[in-house]
């Protein structure tokens, strides 16, 4: 019964990190940003990878906040508005302990 709730929670963090990202990333490139393939590469990608993610039991998310990380604080630091990319991958790491937290213990190298 505890699974379930940790599951739950843990797509649910996901599905808003992903779609949160993605509508931010929007956003982004409604600026004319200059670097649109870069950001594309390390904040676009990433929430489509987290959005697929999200369904699968192994915390593959974990991807998605390792990739979009140093950009996250590299706004979050420059603009005020970006600030909600560090919010969703700080939901990315949620979503991936959370999915550890479920997941059985076999495929856990530790």
């Amino acid at each position: 019964m505890k699974n379930r709730f940790w599951f739950w929670l843990s797509l649910l963090c996901g599905l808003l990190a992903s779609a949160g990202s993605l509508v931010l990333w929007y956003v982004l490139l409604s600026e004319k940003s200059p670097s649109s393939v870069l950001t594309f590469l390390c904040l676009g990608l990433p929430a489509l990878l987290g959005l697929v993610a999200s369904f699968v039991k192994p915390p593959v998310i974990l991807l998605s906040f390792v990739v979009s990380l140093p950009l996250c604080l590299y706004l979050s630091m420059n603009a005020d508005k970006f600030f909600f990319f560090l919010i969703a991958s700080l939901l990315y790491l949620l979503s991936g302990v959370l999915k550890c937290k479920t997941a059985k213990a076999s495929w856990l190298p530790w």
